[in-house]
C-alpha cells in the first residue's frame, strides 16, 4: 500500500472536506476573537460554534459571560468588519477542562516520625524492619531526611532516572 500525506485523506470523502472547512473557519474566528476583545475576556473565553449566523462563545465563569454578553454589540459589529456574516452572538458559561487534582501523600508528623525510628532502631534485622524503615522512608512530611537510608533511596532514584 502506498504511503499518502494526511492531506490526502482529508480531501478523500465530502464530509471530511465540510469538517476541515468548519474547523479552519473557527480557528480563524478564535483568532480575530483574542484580537477584538479586551484581552482578560480573549484568554478566558473561546468560540465553539459558528452556524447560521449564529456564534457561540464559551466563557470561563459567569464575571466573564456577563461582560462578553456586555459586548456583545460591538464584537458583533468587529466580526462583521471583518467579512464574517455574524448576526447574533450567544455567550454560555462553560468552565475549562481541569486535570484531576493531584493527590497528596499525608506524611507522619515529627513525633509520630521519632517513634517510628525508634521502633526500627530496636527491631532486630527482619522483614518487619525492612517494611518500618520504608515507612520512614515515605512517610516524612517535611524536608529534613529521617534516615540514611531515604537519603540512599533517593540516590538510586536519581541514578534510574539517568538510564531512562
Amino acid at each position: 500500500m502506498p504511503t499518502r500525506k494526511v492531506g490526502y485523506y482529508f480531501d478523500a470523502t465530502p464530509a471530511i472536506q465540510s469538517l476541515v472547512k468548519q474547523v479552519e473557519c473557527l480557528i480563524k474566528m478564535q483568532q480575530v476573537f483574542n484580537e477584538i476583545a479586551p484581552k482578560p475576556l480573549a484568554q478566558s473565553g473561546r468560540i465553539a460554534r459558528f452556524a447560521h449566523g449564529s456564534l457561540l462563545v464559551l466563557a470561563d465563569n459567569g464575571a466573564v459571560a456577563s461582560k462578553l454578553k456586555q459586548l456583545s454589540p460591538s464584537l458583533l459589529i468587529n466580526f462583521q468588519k471583518r467579512g464574517y456574516k455574524v448576526t447574533a452572538i450567544r455567550v454560555e458559561v462553560q468552565p475549562p477542562a481541569q486535570p484531576a487534582p493531584v493527590r497528596r501523600k499525608k506524611g507522619l508528623n515529627s513525633k509520630a516520625l521519632s517513634h517510628v525510628q525508634e521502633l526500627a532502631a530496636k527491631l532486630p534485622d527482619s522483614p518487619l524492619r525492612t517494611a518500618v524503615r520504608n515507612v520512614l522512608v515515605h512517610a516524612s512530611d517535611n524536608d529534613e531526611e529521617p534516615l540514611d537510608h531515604k537519603k540512599d533511596h533517593c540516590q538510586e532514584e536519581k541514578n534510574d532516572e539517568k538510564l531512562e
